[in-house]
């Protein structure tokens, strides 16, 4: 719980510095990057961290391709667009699937209107991002390898997963 909470309090006070502007406009196609800059500061906090915090476990690492994984880092919430979902439905999908997985996802519905569906909407984003993540990395001519790492980094774990899904998994789960 005490994870959630840091992470609501990152979500509030996020911040883009300079460096990490430059880093990202080092990492991505202009397409790309495009699709990183349509995500709320949050959002994008939250890539910068997990992309960071992949590489240094990628380190001394000589079976990881570096930037395959930095990509797929900074790619792997898109599907979270900027205005889509406020702050706080996001929060109440979260916690909803926390105490309540199998009626948060059931309840989730995909569309924007009233306080309830656009809440209903934020649990679909919540639950089926990676896909959307894809499809629109698919749209601007992305790599395969990246779509099918970003389209997987919330499935569960599978034998024969390669070396940077498994990595972008946990740089995600420790961010």
């Amino acid at each position: 719980m005490l994870k959630r909470i840091n992470q609501v309090v990152s979500a509030l006070t996020a911040t883009i510095t300079d460096a990490d502007r430059d880093f990202v406009g080092r990492e991505l196609r202009p397409a790309e990057q495009r699709l990183f800059w349509n995500m709320n500061k949050p959002d994008q906090r939250h890539a910068l961290n997990v992309a960071y915090t992949a590489l240094r476990l990628a380190k001394d690492r000589t079976d990881i391709d570096k930037p395959l994984l930095t990509q797929c880092a900074l790619l792997h919430d898109v599907g979270k667009v900027k205005g889509d979902v406020s702050t706080f439905d996001k929060i109440a999908a979260v916690i909803a699937h926390k105490i309540a997985p199998h009626w948060a996802r059931k309840w989730a519905k995909e569309g924007r209107g009233s306080k309830v569906a656009n809440l209903r909407h934020a649990f679909h984003t919540y639950f089926h991002h990676a896909g959307r993540s894809a499809a629109f990395l698919k749209q601007i001519g992305s790599g395969a390898a990246v779509i099918a790492i970003v389209s997987r980094h919330h499935d569960a774990p599978a034998f024969h997963d390669i070396p940077e899904l498994t990595l972008l998994r946990e740089a995600d789960e420790l961010n």
